[in-house]
């Protein structure tokens, strides 16, 4: 009687943290990021204006935990072929550990919003790029504003997550995922550091800055905003570029399958990589072994869609 009386709290502590059973963000405030505060100058927004005002741009969102450095070299290419760039630092992020464990995504995409609805009418033109938890927020973002005067012109997104998890379709990329919620109550964080990269040359993971450790309060957070996100994709109607390798060590691939499958963008195109580098295979506008490549590629989709809005050069739901 009592290992079974066992048995079932502890089946429903597991399915408490792993369904998330009753979550809401704590922290929905209105939060701006300290750019005053960052621990390095990498951390900083990227800003890059023409001196005659252009009259397209893109946004490019950084990951969780990243910082916008990660785009550094998309977005140098992107200025080069005249589009204005910005990529801001989300809120909570780049500065030290602490300052994110008392914040959400509600947050850090508050943000995010605000910044875009800022810059959508300053430009004719209007793409928005974000990586990881970024790419989701890109998704956001679209699910919002599709079908209004407010939607970006067309988006891309880098290893996108809609679920961490998800069992039905076999795609469990770590176990410890389910646990988040119950470590939480304990840690905001494990292992929390700030990272300025690394001696070690690996195809440019060493360049990554940003936080170290597992923000277990934050994962819980996205992991809860997921499920809203993967709910609503079927709002989204605006061009999309999504890419993805297929052994992503951070987000299952198959996240890309389940965004292609919902989405109703016209165009979409699904860009796979299939890397063998030993590194996560996840920032890969960051990597010079891939990055050219996608970042070129990516441009030319948005320069496609600025040349004629009503002409498609991408068939829907293409597979490259």
């Amino acid at each position: 009687m009592v290992y079974a009386l066992i048995a079932i709290l502890v089946a429903l502590a597991f399915s408490w943290s792993a369904l998330l059973w009753g979550y809401r963000d704590r922290y929905t405030e209105p939060l701006y990021p300290a750019v005053d505060e960052v621990f390095d100058r990498r951390c900083l927004p990227i800003i890059l204006e023409h001196e005659v005002p252009a009259k397209k741009a893109i946004i490019m969102v950084h990951g969780f935990p990243s910082t916008p450095y990660s785009f550094n070299h998309a977005a140098m290419k992107a200025y080069e072929h005249g589009y204005d760039v910005y990529v801001p630092l989300l809120p909570g992020f780049g500065t030290k550990p602490e300052d994110l464990y008392h914040t959400s995504f509600t947050q850090w995409y508050g943000y995010l919003e605000e910044y875009y609805r800022d810059k959508r009418f300053q430009y004719d033109t209007l793409f928005v790029v974000g990586t990881s938890m970024g790419g989701s927020m890109t998704l956001k973002l679209a699910e919002r504003f599709s079908g209004t005067e407010m939607a970006p012109d067309g988006i891309a997104t880098v290893a996108a997550p809609v679920f961490l998890n998800d069992v039905s379709i076999g795609a469990i990329q770590r176990w410890g995922y389910y646990f988040m919620r119950l470590v939480a109550i304990f840690t905001p964080a494990l292992g929390p550091r700030n990272h300025t990269g690394s001696e070690r040359k690996n195809d440019g993971e060493e360049l990554w800055v940003g936080y170290g450790g597992s923000f277990v309060r934050g994962g819980v957070s996205l992991m809860h905003a997921l499920k809203t996100i993967r709910k609503e994709l079927g709002k989204i109607t605006v061009p999309l570029f999504a890419m993805h390798d297929v052994a992503d060590r951070t987000i299952s691939f198959q996240n890309l399958g389940t965004i292609q499958s919902e989405v109703k963008s016209d165009p979409f195109v699904a860009r796979t990589t299939a890397m063998t580098s030993d590194h996560n295979r996840h920032t890969l506008l960051m990597y010079p072994s891939v990055r050219e490549d996608l970042t070129n590629e990516m441009i030319q989709f948005f320069d496609g869609l600025c040349q004629d809005d009503g002409k498609k050069e991408h068939g829907p739901n293409e597979t490259q």
